[in-house]
């Protein structure tokens, strides 16, 4: 697997769980995302992703203004219109300057994902890190071709069939930019646990060259640290000032009290995945393991049967258990008590 460079980290290959939070629909005025972002800078997390749109931008998206999203929050289902939920993620251009020089101060990634051709002009101008394609533009080869001309990292939502992210990749490519990430991304506000299709990770994996991402959908943290043991590098998790906001993405969101957790809990994880070639050497202290020693005497001239033979500890007192057939048949040349740790020099 290649690894792709985002800012100074890395994704992918050996390289530890790139961990990004999204302050996704969950912020309605700069404060709001200024706010958040804080809290990921403290957290210890790689990034924070955002969804750039301009005044005006859910407008522009919106060919019909009565399309409903529906999502959950604690009282159960709800629905809102989803050029409400644009609208809410409008900020200036200023405001976004500011939001990229804070990242950057902070030490933090910033990625983001544009709609229009004109937003990816103003995001490579203001040094943003990685652009994420969102689901709906996966097919929208125009802005694919726009983003893969920066030659900034890309980030691929898998949700789109896969002859879709062949095609996305493929524009990339013909650009010269390789510099992708797929990512799994279950669908729903909040997913299901059905609809998490945790497998679709090692499916990818083994379909496409490039690092493996898991954006999560789902209440709380547990599916991320599934997600890394089946070997996703990069997680993005939506995140939010109060989970009980009745307004989509919210229930699904951490609160910021419990981001510094999750990217330790990450961390943990990464750590102990450890290397699999471990198993290619022993574990085992000689202390742990045992030697042959002579279960009652054995007399000068005795072959040597199981009956002659039991083991303890420590494994370097004598001869290895791992011998243990070897000296079966061996004639005995001198007395050996009974409980004496076996040597090779007492047998022919």
């Amino acid at each position: 697997m290649v690894s792709v460079k985002i800012g100074n980290d890395f994704v992918g290959d050996k390289n530890p769980c790139f961990i990004s939070f999204e302050p996704g629909a969950t912020y309605s005025n700069f404060d709001d995302a200024k706010k958040m972002l804080n809290s990921v800078a403290i957290s210890g997390a790689h990034a924070v992703k955002f969804q750039t749109f301009l005044p005006g931008d859910s407008d522009k998206i919106m060919g019909k203004n009565d399309i409903m999203v529906e999502f959950s929050d604690t009282d159960g289902k709800k629905q809102e219109l989803v050029i409400n939920a644009l609208k809410r993620r409008e900020l200036s251009k200023s405001d976004w300057k500011n939001l990229i020089e804070l990242s950057k101060s902070n030490g933090l990634n910033f990625i983001t994902a544009p709609y229009f051709p004109e937003t990816v002009d103003f995001l490579e101008n203001n040094n943003v890190d990685a652009i994420k394609v969102s689901k709906g533009d996966v097919n929208n080869v125009i802005l694919i071709d726009k983003i893969a001309k920066t030659q900034l990292p890309i980030i691929i939502d898998a949700r789109e069939k896969l002859e879709d992210i062949d095609k996305a990749i493929k524009i990339c490519k013909e650009n010269n930019n390789e510099k992708i990430i797929i990512m799994h991304c279950p669908s729903g506000y909040p997913s299901t646990d059905a609809g998490i299709h945790l497998n679709s990770i090692q499916f990818l994996i083994q379909h496409y060259d490039y690092p493996i991402a898991f954006s999560d959908h789902s209440p709380n943290d547990i599916m991320n640290y599934a997600a890394v043991g089946l070997g996703a590098k990069m997680l993005e998790k939506t995140i939010t000032t109060d989970k009980t906001i009745s307004q989509v993405e919210h229930l699904m969101s951490l609160e910021l009290s419990e981001l510094k957790i999750f990217v330790e809990n990450i961390k943990k994880i990464s750590t102990a995945l450890g290397n699999p070639e471990i198993l290619y050497s022993s574990r085992v202290e000689e202390s742990s393991r045992r030697s042959l020693v002579s279960k009652k005497r054995i007399f000068k001239n005795n072959i040597i049967s199981l009956e002659d033979l039991e083991f303890k500890r420590p494994g370097d007192a004598g001869i290895s258990c791992s011998d243990g057939f070897k000296i079966i048949g061996k004639k005995s040349l001198k007395d050996i008590p009974k409980g004496e740790f076996l040597q090779w020099n007492q047998f022919e």
